[in-house]
């Protein structure tokens, strides 16, 4: 009987060694992906500027789509947004995001946990988020005493009477010469047969807008991050562009009184399915706080160009018209 026991004693042994083996590996196996947030001061003072640093650690060769400027950090204000060049130790990425942020009330506020979304593996398709912790930030008032009063602001200081009588005279006299010398200057022109002020022909409405889209892209919004004021100002070029072709007004009304404004102005169903494509893009980054890729940005602006190319005013040469004619 001792014997059997002593048996039974030895096998769980074996059996729980066994267990601890398989065991250890996987946990010494590093995660695919970390992520930590941190502060450089948890407590401030109104307008005080914090720096707080989201450091994630992955696997090489794993795909991470990287925070944005526009991350959504609580009740704080973004001032400055740093990237950091990421660093690879062996099989393991870091990279290393820092927000200079700050806050312009008192008490305790948290930053939310931040998401990272990243794809698991190379075969999948759907990404997966993983968030940092929450932080913590206590913010005192500048004021320490709770019964200080505000001082009402001293009056400014009043000119004498001399002074300012004497600036309204030299005023007058300075003002009345400058109407007539304008006024001589309209008299001789109008003597010389010339129009008084030159008026240049109105620029087409093509020509403004893909100037004005030209403007756009090297403005600097999309290398600044500043995703929502780029895709604004591109439905706003889109807009004041169907108003001054089309005569609707653009700027004032949806995308779908846009469209039935335009399908009054015949205009083809393809212009149209354009026209709508062109909006829903850009209205997707503007109201839905979408945040789009290199890709999608660049298709968006073909878009728009794409549209004032094709409802542009075409004119033909009047030699083809009378040739025509004949």
């Amino acid at each position: 009987m001792k014997l059997r026991l002593s048996k039974c004693k030895i096998n769980f042994a074996l059996l729980l060694f066994a267990l601890a083996a398989m065991v250890y590996p996987l946990r010494a196996q590093a995660p695919l992906i970390e992520v930590a947030a941190a502060v450089d001061k948890s407590v401030i003072t109104i307008g005080d500027r914090v720096t707080y640093t989201l450091k994630i650690t992955h696997k090489r060769g794993l795909e991470v789509n990287d925070p944005g400027k526009g991350s959504n950090l609580g009740m704080f204000e973004i001032k400055d947004y740093v990237v950091y060049d990421s660093v690879t130790a062996g099989e393991r990425v870091v990279q290393q995001f820092d927000y200079v942020i700050s806050v312009y009330d008192t008490g305790r506020f948290v930053i939310p946990p931040f998401p990272v979304a990243f794809l698991p593996t190379d075969t999948s398709s759907k990404y997966q988020i993983i968030t940092s912790q929450p932080l913590e930030i206590y913010v005192k008032s500048v004021v320490n005493d709770p019964n200080a009063q505000i001082h009402d602001i001293r009056p400014p200081s009043g000119i004498p009477a001399d002074y300012l009588r004497l600036a309204l005279m030299i005023g007058s006299l300075l003002l009345g010469l400058a109407a007539l010398g304008f006024a001589y200057w309209m008299y001789r022109r109008s003597k010389q047969g010339q129009p008084v002020f030159r008026r240049e022909p109105p620029r087409p409405a093509h020509e403004i807008a893909l100037a004005e889209l030209q403007k756009l892209l090297q403005s600097g919004l999309l290398a600044a991050g500043e995703y929502k004021l780029f895709y604004s100002e591109l439905s706003d070029i889109a807009r004041r562009y169907m108003e001054r072709r089309f005569y609707v007004n653009a700027m004032e009304e949806t995308t779908t009184e846009i469209l039935a404004s335009l399908n009054e102005a015949s205009l083809s169903p393809d212009q149209v399915e354009l026209t709508r494509e062109m909006l829903t893009a850009c209205d997707l980054v503007k109201f839905a706080k979408y945040v789009p890729g290199s890709a999608e940005t660049e298709t968006a602006v073909q878009l728009v160009q794409e549209f004032i190319e094709r409802t542009r005013p075409v004119f033909e040469p009047a030699g083809v018209e009378v040739q025509s004619e004949k």
